[in-house]
């Protein structure tokens, strides 16, 4: 039986302002009953958040913030990192189509461009017994705004030297998403493991992390299925999980 493709952004809600397009989505799917596929955007957030509680900065009505409803589940709980890896690509693609310029994925979701951040995710799922019930994914992505209190972070129109229309960055997102989810549905795992691995900051190259407050070199290997990163460490292949390791920057031969 061929798969469902699910249009994603056909069905979105707009917000001039809220606390996070997250917690909006929440209340709407307590509300009433969403299509798979729907989207909440804003102009601002009040409240806007990145993983592990970090905040999200952005400017009024600068940067695309939205957030996506999915019901994955054909999706083990233990499978979550295809969804991280679905939408990493699909806003990595997205970054490339309206830049130009080279991006990449820095692990496990943030896209890069040189070494400066031009986008983040934050995923939360509802598990139902083995399976993930619903998926909800909040998507930053920094399109024209000019000054950022990170100096690592930047915006999309810098790289190219344009500005970037919002509605444009959300349709050519949502055509991505659409692409990437039905691959997933499809069981197209190798081709999505291949290409974020293709596109995964510092793959094969050293860099300089940061662990307990001391620094070291490896060598980027990859992650596992787990979405844990390995790293070569000396003779010493050593797998981590999200925040137990913070990466510096790459270095340069």
């Amino acid at each position: 039986m061929a798969q469902q493709l699910i249009n994603i952004g056909a069905y979105s809600v707009f917000l001039e302002e809220t606390s996070s397009s997250n917690d909006s989505l929440k209340l709407l799917l307590n509300a009433e009953s969403l299509p798979e596929g729907a989207v909440v955007y804003t102009h601002f957030q009040t409240k806007g958040r990145g993983m592990q509680g970090n905040g999200w900065e952005s400017e009024l009505a600068q940067n695309l913030l939205m957030s996506l409803y999915l019901k994955p589940q054909f999706l083990f709980a233990d499978e979550q990192i295809w969804l991280n890896i679905m939408v990493s690509l699909a806003l990595r693609d997205t970054a490339q189509e309206l830049s130009s310029a080279k991006v990449s994925i820095k692990w496990p979701n943030d896209i890069f461009i040189e070494d400066k951040k031009v986008a983040g995710i934050l995923i939360e799922n509802v598990l139902q017994g083995q399976r993930i019930k619903l998926c909800i994914t909040g998507i930053g992505l920094n399109l024209n705004q000019v000054a950022f209190t990170d100096l690592r972070a930047a915006s999309l129109a810098s790289f190219a030297g344009r500005p970037i229309d919002l509605n444009e960055a959300r349709n050519i997102l949502c055509q991505h998403l659409s692409r990437y989810y039905a691959l997933l549905k499809a069981k197209q795992h190798t081709l999505l493991w291949d290409g974020y691995h293709e596109h995964l900051l510092g793959k094969g190259q050293m860099a300089l992390f940061e662990e307990g407050g001391l620094q070291f070199e490896a060598q980027v290997m990859g992650i596992d299925k787990r979405g844990r990163l390995h790293l070569l460490v000396g003779d010493d292949i050593k797998s981590y999980a999200h925040k137990e390791v913070v990466f510096i920057k790459l270095l340069t031969n």
